[in-house]
């Protein structure tokens, strides 16, 4: 009390709210002995900041006077004596109850020690107990009554932990029924909110603890509510319930199996009559309009004052569903407007100045004098949180061509004055479903490993292989000109290349050069190619004959106990290997080639040459000092070094066999290979991102460079292929004409599977789009 100032407590003057709260807080009391006192000072301070008043301003008249009713009794605490005895005859049994309750103002749970007697009766002592105001966001009551089991269910397993005394039974009461019916069923069968609370009762409680009993009999209601009864020592809440000194025959006999049958509740808000569409239920603002007079036209009908829509039925309707709009959003301040009052410091529309007219709320500026239309210069004041407000936002931002903020912006303040607008303009964008087709880009995914192919030392070359075809070139063959096409073949592991000469795109060219890479080369044991719709630089007829080589080349691929493996259409970021020899071949031949169309012998020469020389480039680093040994190239794997040349060194004695000295040689190559190069390789080149994985249910747009970006195919995933880190790069996606599977740095994320699933019509605006 001594911290309250004097004026205060001979109520001469109400307190601001920084002293109301040092009032409140001034009571130390950590066993919550007295919350159904202190929170009623608590439900108090609640309402004062929903005011949203300053800390030194005078708390209003009305919380006052229920504020100095709580202050008077709180000189009476400190004469208050309350009987605090555990264990005075050495009880064998000892009993923990804790009783439950919610309203809309708080929930609360209070601990008693209930120890019987020889008699029948038993000896009830107060032990603990919590109370807590409910949330300033609107909550149900069973959900405020589920809160309060769950503080009840906390407090029981505090008082266990924190008493040495034995407990033989726990008994935890409430007069929800909805409650106790929760508690004896699966969790998993509710909404997160509620399975949450329930799982945590479930780990700290049983469910035949839990009991039911009416709300008179519940005395943790008497710390729920805000009331201006008296404290005294003999209050129940002190003496604990009285039916708890009873026999348990006599206690409340109701349990949670009595019935256990569910039954769909509907759940309404009361709301006042209306004959107007709800803007809500709406996704366009004509619509809403339209909707709107043609009920407008029905009444004239029925009053025989029209018989077909008219101007004036448009214009009406706007102006009911905006004065509606301005009574959800502006109740306070309009009753004060009307009866002629000042409006609060604290009000949205204080320092806008509103006045009244023609029934609606519009902004008195200071533009008064302005040759400018008259609803330019007092704009109708609108809530931008309102559904209204958003149609209308959304109409002006189609009617602009989906242009940029500011330009809707504008348009919009030429009528209206709408609080929050830029973030409600931002808003309406984001869900406009056109504007993320025009706007939205694809995410690709975290570099992945390696494949084991690229990092497989200790093998032939060309054992994991690559292939792709570029082309075709002009060749003379007599006096006629002919196409050619070239046949890269590269070792994935040594980054070796061989080239080929394919003289047509016919299935059996593409096997011929396959069997002439492998008799010179060796059988590969993996071959990887394109999928053969994305070859970088090819050609129609390529794209068009490589479909047909497909079955050929696996089952000649089966003969030879070869594995191909196709990457994903579109994705050739995934055949990067070959794709950067192609393009150093092409350079070679640039340097190489001064004839448009040379004869088929010269362009033979001329490949092989290329050859040569990509396969002379270096791989490691190419040092100046001569006493470091060559820079690794990939002829150091095919011909023993970079140029060719027969090369000399020591030899030990056990080696001078050729085929050992050779073997050798390479030996060292791949040392050298897994000590220089490998360490190279180990940088993603870019940090891992945190973003969301593509998932089942996503809605994509497919992208392809090859068309305008309002054209591209809409699908959704319907399936997930995880590399070996876990990572997904490749999906299939289902669309108007078939299933894809695509890479997914092509996929553009436009609504995720879990918007989806919990709003039918997805979470983006369903927008027209510019004509």
């Amino acid at each position: 009390m001594n911290r309250v100032p004097a004026e205060v407590r001979n109520r001469k003057r109400a307190p601001t709210k920084r002293e109301a709260l040092s009032a409140v807080m001034s009571i130390y009391d950590p066993l919550g002995l007295l919350s159904h006192y202190t929170i009623r000072a608590k439900i108090i301070l609640q309402s004062l900041w929903r005011l949203q008043m300053s800390w030194d301003e005078p708390i209003p008249e009305e919380d006052n006077i229920q504020f100095a009713e709580w202050l008077s009794q709180l000189g009476n605490l400190t004469n208050l004596k309350l009987p605090r005895r555990y264990d005075v005859k050495q009880h064998t049994e000892r009993e923990l109850h804790v009783l439950c309750d919610a309203s809309e103002q708080a929930y609360a749970a209070v601990a008693y020690w209930r120890t019987p007697n020889e008699d029948g009766t038993a000896d009830v002592t107060l032990v603990a107990a919590k109370a807590k105001v409910a949330p300033r966001r609107a909550q149900t009551i069973p959900r405020l009554e589920l809160q309060a089991a769950v503080i009840g269910a906390r407090l029981a397993e505090t008082v266990r932990k924190e008493h040495r005394l034995g407990i033989t039974r726990t008994v935890y009461w409430t007069d929800s029924t909805t409650v106790v019916h929760w508690i004896q069923h699966d969790a998993r069968r509710y909404t997160p909110f509620v399975a949450h609370r329930l799982g945590e009762i479930a780990e700290l409680t049983a469910k035949e603890e839990w009991r039911w009993l009416p709300t008179h009999l519940n005395v943790a209601d008497d710390a729920t509510r805000l009331t201006d009864a008296p404290i005294g020592a003999h209050d129940r809440w002190f003496q604990g319930p009285g039916f708890l000194r009873c026999n348990p025959d006599s206690w409340p006999c109701r349990t949670s199996h009595e019935d256990d049958d569910e039954h769909e509740a509907l759940h309404v808000a009361e709301a006042p009559a209306s004959w107007l569409p709800y803007p809500a239920r709406f996704s366009r603002y004509d619509v809403l309009v339209g909707a709107t007079a043609r009920a407008l036209l029905f009444i004239d009908k029925c009053r025989r004052a029209a018989n077909t829509l008219e101007l004036r039925h448009i214009r009406r309707a706007e102006k009911e569903l905006l004065r509606r709009s301005q009574e959800e959003s502006f109740a306070d301040e309009l009753a004060r407007i009307q009866s002629a009052r000042p409006l609060s410091r604290t009000s949205r529309l204080y320092k806008l100045d509103p006045v009244m007219e023609d029934g609606l709320l519009r902004l008195r500026g200071r533009i008064e004098a302005a040759s400018a239309p008259a609803e330019t210069k007092r704009p109708v004041i609108l809530d931008g949180r309102h559904p209204l407000t958003k149609l209308l936002v959304q109409k002006e931002h189609c009617a602009a061509g989906h242009a940029n903020r500011e330009r809707v912006t504008n348009d919009l303040r030429q009528r209206y004055w709408v609080l929050r607008l830029r973030p409600t303009v931002r808003g309406v964008e984001a869900r406009c479903a056109f504007c993320r087709r025009r706007r939205a880009v694809p995410r690709p995914p975290a570099t992945g490993d390696l494949p084991r192919a690229r990092l497989d030392p200790f093998h032939r070359p060309f054992t994991n292989c690559g292939v792709d075809y570029f082309g075709p070139m002009t060749v003379k063959v007599g006096r006629r000109r002919e196409k050619r096409w070239g046949a890269l073949f590269t070792c994935l592991t040594c980054r070796a290349v061989h080239l080929e000469l394919v003289a047509s795109l016919s299935t059996d060219s593409a096997i011929m050069a396959l069997r002439r890479m492998a008799a010179r080369r060796g059988w590969p044991s993996v071959m990887y190619s394109d999928n053969g719709t994305n070859f970088r630089g090819a050609d129609a007829e390529l794209r068009a004959a490589y479909s047909e080589w497909l079955p050929a080349l696996k089952e000649v691929g089966l003969v030879a106990r070869m594995e191909w493996r196709f990457i994903p259409p579109g994705a050739p970021n995934q055949g990067g290997a070959w794709e950067r020899m192609v393009r150093t071949v092409k350079s070679a031949l640039g340097t190489t080639l001064h004839e448009r169309a040379p004869s088929e012998e010269v362009l033979l020469t001329l490949l092989a040459e290329a050859e040569f020389a990509v396969n002379a480039r270096p791989l490691t680093h190419v040092s100046v000092s001569p006493l470091d040994p060559e820079a690794l190239t990939p002829n150091h794997f095919l011909l023993g070094s970079s140029t060719g040349l027969p090369t000399t060194g020591p030899c030990d004695e056990a080696d001078r066999r050729t085929w050992r000295a050779a073997q050798a040689l390479a030996d060292r190559f791949w040392a050298r290979w897994v000590r220089e190069l490998l360490p190279l390789l180990a940088p993603r080149g870019e940090p891992r991102n945190n973003e969301r994985p593509l998932q089942i249910g996503d809605v994509v747009l497919i992208a392809d460079g090859t068309l305008p970006r309002n054209v591209w195919p809409m699908g959704i995933v319907e399936r997930t292929h995880p590399g070996p880190d876990g990572g997904i790069r490749v999906a299939e996606v289902r669309t108007r004409t078939g299933t894809f599977r695509r890479p997914v740095s092509k996929l553009v994320v436009l609504v995720k599977e879990e918007a989806t699933r919990a709003t039918p019509g997805g979470e983006m605006l369903r927008t027209p789009s510019p004509k």
